[in-house]
């Protein structure tokens, strides 16, 4: 028994082991503690759900999207497809770049280049993760619509229509009976690697916060006041167009204190009419 076991799981992938291994962990003792000790089924189950079942799950999905994405570049449609979206998470990142810094100085970013850059490449991990969601998305929707009819048709017939799909977009996978298991798996997976990486977002928020883009747009785009008389020469100002300039509320001492971080002053900007040097 236990050598045909061991067996069964040498042909599989390793994130169908995995997938395998932690529903094993979750289910069978969770059976076993419900019909025995009903105390301590709630406890094994949330501890086993949280740091088996979700990290597992989600380490094979990525194992799976992995390997589908290695196929797919082997073709041109996967490059094509890459570039878009690589194309759309940098976009994303410009457009969340550009309204943090309006909404901190209520001025139109453009003129605001090089913080729109740097926070741009602080935001594109978040946009990344946003454009995958879509993917995985698009997998949960399209998985779902293909495993349901599973109940109603005959295996042999699902197996060929999803070969032929997978070789008209060259994927180096091959399904056959037993990958309809793997592919519930993958569904599942797919949700919870969604909910897991979402998750994160709020945490990336608290990083991202208004005195972290505060402080950034103050590091790239401003600099001690030698332009404008009508504004104290130590204050760091961002010229606006011609007659316009954008004044901090930071003296050259308070910059350098802030930069290494033992001034936990508020950054604030103000817009005001530049009175130029003759």
């Amino acid at each position: 028994m236990f050598s045909k076991i061991i067996e069964y799981f040498k042909i599989k992938s390793i994130s169908f082991n995995l997938y395998a291994l932690s529903s094993i962990i979750l289910l069978i003792p969770s059976f076993i503690l419900f019909a025995t000790k009903h105390q301590y089924f709630i406890i094994y189950s949330e501890f086993t759900m949280k740091y088996i079942l979700i990290p597992l799950f989600s380490m094979a999905f990525v194992i799976d999207i992995f390997t589908v994405i290695k196929s797919l570049w082997k073709t041109i449609l996967g490059k094509i497809i890459y570039s878009i979206f690589g194309y759309f998470a940098l976009t994303y990142s410009q457009s969340l770049a550009k309204n943090s810094i309006y909404y901190i100085t209520n001025e139109n970013p453009d003129f605001y280049q090089t913080s729109t850059q740097f926070l741009s490449a602080i935001y594109l991990i978040p946009s990344w993760i946003i454009s995958i969601n879509y993917v995985i998305s698009i997998i949960i929707i399209i998985g779902s619509i293909i495993i349901f009819p599973i109940m109603f048709f005959k295996f042999e017939k699902i197996v060929s229509v999803l070969n032929k799909l997978l070789k008209t977009i060259n994927a180096d996978v091959q399904i056959q009976k037993h990958n309809i298991i793997h592919m519930i798996f993958i569904l599942i997976a797919s949700i919870t690697f969604f909910a897991n990486s979402m998750a994160i977002m709020p945490t990336i928020s608290k990083v991202i916060d208004n005195i972290f883009i505060s402080k950034s747009i103050l590091k790239y785009s401003y600099y001690p006041n030698k332009t404008c008389r009508n504004v104290n020469i130590n204050q760091y100002i961002k010229l606006i167009g011609t007659s316009k300039v954008s004044v901090s509320n930071i003296n050259t001492i308070e910059y350098l204190l802030l930069n290494y971080g033992v001034n936990n002053k508020k950054i604030t900007f103000k817009t005001k009419e530049c009175v130029r040097f003759k």
